[in-house]
C-alpha cells in the first residue's frame, strides 16, 4: 500500500508524481529546490526508492537511474543530499548493465499516488513478434474516457480485442460497474502476463481453467473476468455476446483491417443494440482511412467521440489521435 501523500502539495508531490509517471522532462525552479531539505528528500525516498510497492514490483532501472542523477544534480549546488539517494543511484549505476526486458509501470489514477493500477511490461516496441507486451498512449486514454463515461458500462458485459498488458480492462474493472470483462490476445506471452497483471491487481482472487478461459472471481466485486485467446482470422469465433466492445490501438497494420472488421461485423450481428468503442494513436493515417472506408463498405455507421484531455490518468493530450463509437 502507498502512503497517504494526499494531503501533500508542492514539489514533493509533484517528483513522486513523476516518478511514477516516467517522466524526466521536470524542471525544478530555484524556490522548489530551497523546499527539498533532507526531512522532505527522506519523503521522497520513502514514497518511491523504499515504497513497498515499487521494491515488490520495481519499475525501470535506466528509468530510476537517471530520475535520480537528475535530481541529485538539481540538488547538489543548493542542498545536503541525502545519503539514500547517492546510495541507491550508485546501486543503479553498478547494475545498469543488468537492465531487465521487464519491469513495471504504476499507472497513478486521479493523481492519488495511494491509487495506482501496476502492470508489467516492456519499452520494446516489438517482443518475440508481438506489439502487446507493453502498454500504448490509446490504452491508457480510453481508459480515462471510460472512467469518464462510467454510467456507459453499468452492468454490462464488455470484449475487449488486443487487450495487451491490460491496463485498459483492469482500470474500467475496478473504476466501472461492470457485469463481466473479457480480455482477449492471439499471442500465448501476452495472455500469460495479463492474467498475471489482473492477479496483482486483484489480489487474493481465485483463478480457474474453463473452455481455454481463466476466469477470476472477484472478492468483494460482483463481476467476472476472464482471459482468453481470440484469433480475429478465426471462422469460429467464441460464443459471447457482449453489450460492449473496446479496443486501443488496434488499427496498426492494413492486413489486419479486413480480419477486424469481420471481428466487429459477427458481434453486431449476434447484437444488434452493441457498442463499439476504438481508441487510435494515428501514424499512419492512409491505414486509418482505410479502416474507415472498410467500415462504410460494410454499411457500419462510427462517430468521432471527443476526449480532448486528460481526466484520470496522465497521457499526452498533444499527440494525434481518434476516439470512434462503431454501431
Amino acid at each position: 500500500m502507498l502512503p497517504d501523500l494526499t494531503a501533500q502539495d508542492g514539489v514533493l508531490r509533484k517528483l513522486i508524481l513523476y516518478y511514477f509517471q516516467g517522466v524526466l522532462n521536470f524542471v525544478l525552479k530555484v524556490e522548489e529546490i530551497a523546499e527539498l531539505t533532507w526531512n522532505l528528500q527522506q519523503c521522497f525516498i520513502e514514497a518511491t526508492v523504499l515504497n513497498p510497492l515499487l521494491l515488490k514490483y520495481p519499475i525501470n532501472k535506466n528509468f530510476s537511474r537517471l530520475y535520480l542523477k537528475k535530481l541529485i544534480d538539481y540538488l547538489e549546488p543548493h542542498q545536503e543530499v541525502h545519503d539514500e539517494l547517492y546510495a541507491e543511484l550508485c546501486n543503479l549505476m553498478d547494475n545498469n548493465s543488468k537492465e531487465d526486458l521487464y519491469y513495471y509501470r504504476h499507472y497513478v489514477v486521479n493523481n492519488d499516488i495511494s491509487n495506482v493500477i501496476s502492470i508489467r511490461e516492456t519499452n520494446k516496441m516489438v517482443v518475440n513478434g508481438t506489439t502487446g507486451m507493453r502498454t500504448w498512449e490509446a490504452g491508457v486514454m480510453i481508459a480515462d474516457w471510460a472512467i469518464c463515461n462510467k454510467e456507459l458500462f453499468k452492468k454490462k458485459k464488455v470484449l475487449e480485442l488486443g487487450s495487451g498488458v491490460g491496463l485498459t480492462g483492469i482500470a474500467i474493472t475496478k473504476f466501472c460497474c461492470i457485469e463481466e470483462y473479457i480480455f482477449t490476445d492471439c499471442h500465448s506471452e501476452v495472455l500469460n502476463t495479463l492474467a498475471y497483471n489482473v492477479s496483482i491487481n486483484f489480489p487474493n482472487t481465485k483463478s480457474k481453467e474453463k473452455d481455454g478461459m481463466t476466469m477470476f472471481n472477484l472478492r468483494n466485486k460482483i463481476c467476472k473476468i476472464g482471459v482468453m485467446p481470440l484469433d480475429w482470422n478465426d471462422e469460429d469465433l467464441p460464443g459471447l455476446a457482449p453489450d460492449i466492445i473496446i479496443g486501443a490501438d488496434v488499427v496498426y497494420d492494413p492486413c489486419i483491417i479486413k480480419p477486424l472488421c469481420n471481428v466487429i461485423q459477427t458481434f453486431l450481428n449476434r447484437n444488434n443494440n452493441l457498442e463499439v468503442y476504438f481508441a487510435t494513436i494515428i501514424r499512419i493515417e492512409e491505414t486509418f482511412k482505410q479502416f474507415l472506408l472498410s467500415l462504410d463498405e460494410r454499411g457500419l455507421k462510427y462517430d468521432i467521440l471527443q476526449q480532448e484531455h486528460n481526466v484520470h490518468f496522465a497521457w499526452d493530450a498533444n499527440i494525434e489521435r481518434c476516439l470512434l463509437k462503431v454501431y
